[in-house]
C-alpha cells in the first residue's frame, strides 16, 4: 500500500463573501425586507427610513430654489412641475390608484334588480368565482350544493350574469364564451356553432382548407366565417383590474438626458439605510461582562459588514450602469433601434471585476431612461449576425432586436395571400446583408408571436 502526500490549493468563499454576493443580487424590494428583518434580529442596527415621495419632491424643489442656475436641479424641477406627462410617483412606476374590477362592474349592473337575500348571496359568490379571463371557475353542481338550493336556481342566476356586459362574461369555457357573444350579435348560425364546437384549434392555426372540407364550403366562405370567430373576445374580463394589487416595476437606476451630457441617479428610496445604535456601542465599550461584550461585538461587526455590503452594492450598480451608458450611448440618445452588441465580459474587463459580479449586479434590476423602463440585462446582447454593406467591403454586428425588427418589416410588406416561408424570409434578410439560418428565422418569428406562412395566409 503506497501512501502519497499531495499539495492541493482550493479556493472557497467565506460566509461574508457569500452574503455580499447575495446582497448585490437582491432587488430593492428584497433588500428592504432583508434590512428590516435583520434589524429585528440585531439590536445594534438602527434603520433610517428613506424619505417619502412628498419629502423627495420638496427636497428637489428646495434645491432648485437654492441652486436656480444649476441645470440638473432646474431640469428635475421643471419636469415635476411643468410637464403634463410627468408625475413624481409615476416616474418611479408607483401607482396607488386601483382600477375598477370586473366584479365591481358586473355588480353595478345588478344593483337595480330585485333579488332575494339568498339570490344576492349566490350572485356575489359566483362573481367571486370568476377568474381573470371572466370565466366561472366553479360548477353549477358545486354552487347549488354549497347553498343547498336546486341546480335550476343557480342556472337561472347564471343566465342573469351571462346577460351582462361585456358579452361572453361568466361563461364556463371558451366554447360557451364565444357562443354567448355570437348569440348577443344574433349570429349564432348552425355553421358558426359547428365551427366553435369542432374547429377552434384549426381556426387558431388558420387551417382554412381543412375546415372547408368539413363544412363543404369554398375557402372564401370558410375564411369569412373564421374571421367572425376571430373577431370575438376569448377573454372578456381581461381588460379589468385584478383584485390583487399589481406589482409595479421600480427602476434601480435612472439615466437623465441633458443637452450635452447624461447623468445617473441611483434610486435608494426603496430601502432604509443602516446606522449603529450609539447606546449599544457605548455599552460594548464600557461593559466588563465578557458575554455581553462578545455578543455586542459580534452584532456590531455584522451590522458594519452589512452596511458596507449595501454601500458596495450601490457603488457596483452605478459603475455597471455608467459602463452601460458609455457603450450604449447611441441607444439613450436616439432610441432602441441603436442598441449595440454588448457582453457581460466586456463590462467585467473594463471594471476589473468578475463576470459573475456584473451578472449579479444587473439581475432583476431595472433602468429608466427617456425611452422607458428596461431590465438591465436588456442592454447585454450578443451579435446575432453580421450585416454586410457596400458589396461586402464594410460590415457591422447586429443584435437580435435589429434582426427581429427587420423580419417583422419584411413580413408586414409581404403579399398576405402568398406569405413568405421561413426559407424565403431568410433570403430576404440576406438581401439586406443579414445572414442567418432558416432555423434562426423560425426562432425569431416565434419569439415575436408571428405565425408561420400557413397561419398568416389570407383567403379573402
Amino acid at each position: 500500500m503506497d501512501l502519497k502526500l499531495q499539495v492541493k490549493q482550493t479556493q472557497t468563499l467565506s460566509q461574508r463573501m457569500i452574503q455580499s454576493a447575495e446582497i448585490l443580487q437582491m432587488t430593492s424590494q428584497e433588500l428592504n425586507v432583508y434590512i428590516n428583518e435583520l434589524s429585528l434580529e440585531n439590536p445594534v442596527i438602527d434603520i433610517v427610513e428613506p424619505p417619502s415621495a412628498r419629502e423627495q419632491q420638496e427636497s428637489i424643489e428646495q434645491q432648485e430654489w437654492l441652486n436656480s442656475f444649476n441645470e440638473e436641479n432646474y431640469y428635475l424641477y421643471q419636469r415635476q412641475n411643468n410637464d403634463d406627462d410627468y408625475d413624481f410617483k409615476n416616474s418611479w412606476n408607483i401607482n396607488t390608484d386601483d382600477g375598477e374590477t370586473l366584479q365591481d362592474y358586473l355588480w353595478s349592473q345588478l344593483i337595480s334588480e330585485n333579488f332575494t337575500d339568498q339570490e344576492t348571496e349566490i350572485l356575489k359568490f359566483m362573481l367571486e368565482c370568476l377568474d381573470s379571463k371572466g370565466y366561472l371557475e366553479e360548477s353549477i353542481e358545486t354552487i347549488a350544493a354549497y347553498f343547498h338550493v336546486e341546480e335550476k336556481t343557480v342556472e337561472g342566476l347564471l343566465e342573469e350574469l351571462q346577460g351582462l356586459d361585456p358579452a361572453g362574461v361568466c361563461a364556463r369555457d371558451l366554447d360557451e364564451c364565444l357562443k354567448l357573444q355570437l348569440r348577443r350579435r344574433d349570429m349564432l348560425t348552425p355553421v358558426l356553432e359547428f365551427i366553435v364546437d369542432n374547429c377552434l384549434e384549426q381556426v387558431a392555426k388558420n387551417q382554412i382548407p381543412a375546415i372547408s372540407r368539413k363544412l363543404h364550403l369554398s375557402s372564401a366562405e370558410t375564411a369569412g366565417y373564421c374571421q367572425i370567430i376571430k373577431s370575438l373576445n376569448p377573454k372578456p374580463g381581461i381588460s379589468f383590474s385584478s383584485r390583487e394589487q399589481l406589482r409595479y416595476i421600480i427602476p434601480d437606476v435612472t439615466i437623465v438626458k441633458f443637452k450635452d451630457h447624461f447623468d445617473l441617479l441611483l434610486n435608494e428610496s426603496m430601502y432604509p439605510s443602516i446606522e449603529l445604535n450609539s447606546y449599544y456601542q457605548k455599552m460594548n465599550q464600557d461593559s466588563e461582562a465578557p458575554e455581553v461584550k462578545e455578543y455586542l461585538s459580534t452584532k456590531i461587526r455584522q451590522a458594519e459588514w452589512v452596511k458596507q455590503c449595501v454601500l458596495q452594492r450601490g457603488k457596483t450598480l452605478m459603475q455597471v450602469s455608467r459602463a452601460i451608458l458609455e457603450h450604449q450611448e447611441e441607444f439613450f440618445t436616439y432610441g432602441p433601434s441603436r442598441l449595440a452588441p454588448l457582453r457581460l465580459a466586456d463590462i467585467a474587463g473594463e471594471l476589473g471585476i468578475h463576470e459573475s459580479t456584473v451578472s449579479r449586479a444587473v439581475n432583476k434590476k431595472y433602468l429608466q431612461c427617456s425611452w422607458g423602463v428596461y431590465p438591465m440585462n436588456f442592454f447585454f446582447s450578443r451579435a446575432a449576425a453580421v450585416q454586410e454593406k457596400e458589396g461586402g467591403k464594410n460590415s457591422q454586428s447586429v443584435t437580435a432586436v435589429e434582426v427581429k425588427r427587420a423580419l417583422r418589416r419584411i413580413i408586414e410588406g409581404e403579399n398576405k395571400k402568398k406569405p413568405y416561408s421561413d426559407r424565403i424570409l431568410g433570403e430576404k434578410l440576406a438581401e439586406e446583408g443579414i445572414s442567418i439560418s432558416r432555423r434562426t428565422v423560425a426562432k425569431y418569428r416565434e419569439e415575436e408571436g408571428i405565425a408561420d406562412a400557413s397561419g398568416r395566409k389570407e383567403y379573402v
